[in-house]
C-alpha cells in the first residue's frame, strides 16, 4: 500500500502477497507469516457548487502463509473485495412536473475468504492458485420525487442482493537470485470471466412524503423476493517485476488490466469501460543488521500509482491519482513489523457537475514471521 500499490512482482519470506499467488513460493520452509491491517479513508467530495466530507474505516487484511513442503507453500485469509457507499441526489426540471428529484443510495459489499498455493516446479520458477468465496451483501434503492406536482405521485424500488460463489484466479513467478546479493523478480496474475450467483429481491412502490420526511407507501408495484440470477466478473491479468540487493533496497512497477466492457448484471450490459492501473514504488532500508541503531532498521517507502477507472459519466473519464509513503518499523528480535501508510490521491472531475474527491487513506498493518518448525537440538 505505501509503494504504489505494486504486487505482482513482489516476492518475500516476510510477508503475504495475495495478489500473485505463485509468489507464495518465497515463504521459508521453517517459517509461519501472518498479516492483518487495518484502512481509514478520509475523503473530500466536491461538486461546482458545493462540498462535503466522509470518512471510513476497514478491515484491510487478515492472512496467514506457511510451508506445507519444501516446494509446496500455502495461504489462506479474509480480504474485502469491494465496497458500495454512496447517498446522491440529481435535480433537474421538467416542463410538465417541475422540479423532479433522482434519489440513489447503496451500501454493503463483498468480502472474499481464500485458500491459495504456490508450486515451485523448478528453481526460481513457481505456479500458484487462490480459490476464493465471494459473499456478502449488497443494499441499493432509487427514487424519483416531484415535490412541486399535486398529479404525479413519487415511486422507490429497494433492490438486496446476496453474492455467495467461488472464484479462481492464478499465478506465475519468477526469480532469480545473484550471489552478489543482486535479485530481480517477474510476476504474471491473470483471472478468466466468471459468472458469480447472486440472489436479489425487489420491492416496488408509490408513495408520498410526509411532513417530517418519512415515506407513506400507497401502492406495491413490484415484488419479487428472490431472483436469481449471476453478474458476470470480467476477465484481468496484471504483470509486475521488481529489483532490489538483498534487504537494503527494492523498486517495481506493476500494470493491471480488466475487461468492464464485458461486465453483466442478470445478462443486462452496462456502460463501464475497461480498467487500466499503472503503479510505481518501492523502499529502502539503510541496515537490515539487528545490531544497528533502531531508526536504521527501519524500512522507508514510497510510491504512485495512475489508474483509469471503470466509469465513464456525462463524456467524462473517473481516473484517479494517488502518491503514497510508508514506514516498516521492525519488532526488538525478530523479523516482525509494523507497517504505516498513507496515501494522497484525486479521484474524478467537476467537469459537467459531477463529483471529485481528494482524499488521505491511512494504512496501520502488522507482519508477524515466526520461525515454528525448527527440532531443538542440545548437546
Amino acid at each position: 500500500m505505501s509503494m504504489g500499490g505494486i504486487s505482482f512482482g513482489l516476492y518475500s519470506p516476510y510477508f503475504i502477497n495475495s495478489a500473485n499467488p505463485a509468489s507464495y513460493a518465497a515463504f521459508d520452509s521453517l517459517s509461519f507469516v501472518f498479516d492483518a491491517g487495518l484502512h481509514s479513508r478520509q475523503s473530500n467530495l466536491i461538486t461546482q457548487s458545493i462540498s462535503q466530507s466522509a470518512n471510513h474505516t476497514s478491515l484491510g487484511n487478515l492472512q496467514f502463509g506457511f510451508p506445507v513442503t519444501r516446494w509446496w507453500k500455502s495461504s489462506f485469509g479474509l480480504l474485502p473485495y469491494s465496497m458500495v457507499g454512496y447517498k446522491m441526489l440529481d435535480s433537474k426540471v421538467d416542463e410538465n412536473a417541475g422540479n423532479t428529484n433522482f434519489l440513489y443510495e447503496g451500501e454493503g459489499g463483498i468480502n472474499q475468504f481464500y485458500i491459495g498455493n504456490s508450486v515451485s516446479l523448478f528453481k526460481g520458477f513457481s505456479v500458484g492458485f487462490n480459490l476464493s468465496y465471494l459473499f456478502g451483501t449488497i443494499n441499493r434503492s432509487g427514487a424519483t420525487e416531484f415535490p412541486d406536482s399535486l398529479l404525479k405521485i413519487n415511486y422507490k424500488i429497494l433492490k438486496t442482493a446476496q453474492v455467495r460463489d467461488v472464484y479462481l484466479n492464478y499465478g506465475l513467478f519468477y526469480h532469480k537470485q545473484y550471489k552478489n546479493g543482486f535479485h530481480y523478480n517477474a510476476g504474471l496474475a491473470f483471472s478468466n470471466n466468471s459468472d458469480i450467483s447472486v440472489s436479489e429481491s425487489r420491492l416496488g412502490y408509490t408513495y408520498f412524503v410526509s411532513s417530517t420526511n418519512v415515506d407513506l407507501p400507497r401502492d406495491t408495484v413490484l415484488n419479487e423476493p428472490t431472483v436469481k440470477g449471476d453478474f458476470l466478473l470480467p476477465a484481468s491479468v496484471g504483470f509486475g517485476f521488481s529489483l532490489g540487493k538483498n534487504e537494503k533496497w527494492l523498486a517495481g512497477a506493476d500494470i493491471h488490466f480488466q475487461q468492464w466492457e464485458k461486465y453483466t448484471w442478470f445478462g443486462v450490459s452496462d456502460s463501464l469501460k475497461n480498467s487500466l492501473r499503472l503503479s510505481v514504488g518501492g523502499s529502502y532500508n539503510p541496515s537490515a543488521s539487528t545490531v544497528s541503531s533502531y531508526w536504521q532498521r527501519v524500512t522507508y517507502r514510497g510510491g504512485f500509482r495512475y489508474s483509469q477507472s471503470y466509469l465513464g459519466l456525462r463524456g467524462q473519464n473517473i481516473n484517479e491519482f494517488g502518491i503514497s509513503i510508508g514506514v516498516g518499523l521492525p519488532l526488538p528480535r525478530t523479523r516482525s513489523t509494523i507497517n504505516v501508510a498513507a496515501e494522497f490521491g484525486t479521484r474524478g472531475t467537476t467537469t459537467n457537475n459531477l463529483i471529485k474527491e481528494n482524499f488521505v487513506k491511512f494504512t496501520l498493518g502488522l507482519s508477524i514471521f515466526e520461525r515454528w518448525f525448527i527440532i531443538r537440538k542440545y548437546d
